[in-house]
């Protein structure tokens, strides 16, 4: 079976490099660098914690894809760090979890996530992409038929199927299937601090009274030793894509420079890096999937933890193992 990929981001490699593992013959295009985009950066939050018992059972699969991969690579993409949740979430999210079977713990308000840990992004991307071999083509549409359309004209035509998991771009090359995916975006920005090299994983809900200032919630983890990425979501008008990037990383900048130096001492509160992205306004975690003719998308946000099992799933779709 031949299968274009449209997107060489973290979701898109990990669909092309199972593809390629069940034998198709693969192609994967994107208009930019491979791990561009929604999957720049150095590192992610894993966790199982979720607050869906099936996100759940999805993110334990993809942790023991990725311990595969690990074995495959010589090297560890998800370390041991663990993660820790607070806040209002923490009733539900340990509801999901003991429905789908998964181990924590809770000890005074706080859920321990002990499958939790730092996901090498970087590491990972670059293991798919040398397994892969993206090409930087620009796609400007694709047919139900699975013909996929550049400015220079019809590339593919004899491939079998194809998976669109464009990010950002998905939206627009879907639609004309009749695939209704979210188009509206928002701007994100985290930061990178000095700090300890020896803490958890922490996600940290600010939702359940307690002030602290514009930040709803906050996250934070290691990323490289001695520096920590800390992030904080903003009310949904401080981050309107109208505002643009510039202006929302300022004020996210503001807001958690602000949380750093009144709740992480340990940190300098001075960023050394930012990190910018482009999530879908109000998706939260979650996978969604589509199919029209020959083509299957993918869309949702905070995905990369889940990439291996959405590369498994999407596999088994293409070959008509199930049903996307």
């Amino acid at each position: 079976m031949r299968v274009t990929v449209v997107g060489a981001g973290i979701v898109g490699l990990a669909t092309a490099y199972t593809l390629v593992g069940a034998g198709a013959t693969v192609r994967c295009l994107d208009v930019g660098a491979p791990m561009g985009a929604r999957s720049a950066g150095d590192t992610r939050i894993f966790r199982v914690a979720h607050g869906d018992p099936d996100l759940v059972a999805a993110a334990r699969r993809a942790s023991e894809l990725w311990d595969d991969w690990s074995m495959t690579a010589g090297r560890t993409f998800v370390g041991g760090d663990r993660v820790i949740v607070s806040g209002p979430r923490v009733p539900a999210w340990s509801e999901a979890m003991t429905a789908a079977g998964a181990i924590h713990r809770v000890v005074d308000g706080v859920l321990h996530d002990p499958a939790g840990g730092v996901l090498d992004l970087a590491a990972a991307g670059a293991f798919l992409v040398a397994a892969v071999g993206p090409e930087q083509v620009r796609v400007a549409g694709v047919d139900a038929d699975a013909t996929v359309h550049t400015a220079g004209g019809p590339i593919d035509a004899d491939a079998d199927a194809v998976v669109v998991a464009a990010g950002a771009g998905t939206p627009a090359l879907v639609a004309p299937l009749g695939i209704d995916v979210p188009a509206g975006l928002e701007h994100h920005t985290r930061f990178t601090f000095a700090g300890p090299a020896d803490r958890p994983c922490h996600l940290d809900g600010w939702g359940d009274g307690r002030e602290d200032g514009p930040l709803t919630s906050t996250y934070q983890h290691r990323t490289r030793t001695g520096h920590w990425a800390v992030g904080g979501h903003l009310p949904d008008a401080d981050t309107a894509w109208e505002l643009g990037a510039d202006e929302v990383a300022r004020r996210s900048r503001a807001a958690v420079v602000d949380h750093v130096r009144r709740h992480l001492p340990q940190l300098d509160p001075t960023p050394v890096e930012e990190l910018r992205c482009t999530p879908m306004r109000g998706a939260g975690d979650g996978v969604h999937t589509a199919r029209a003719g020959a083509v299957h998308a993918v869309w949702g946000d905070n995905l990369a933890k889940l990439a291996p099992r959405i590369g498994e799933q999407l596999t088994a779709a293409v070959l008509g193992l199930t049903s996307s």
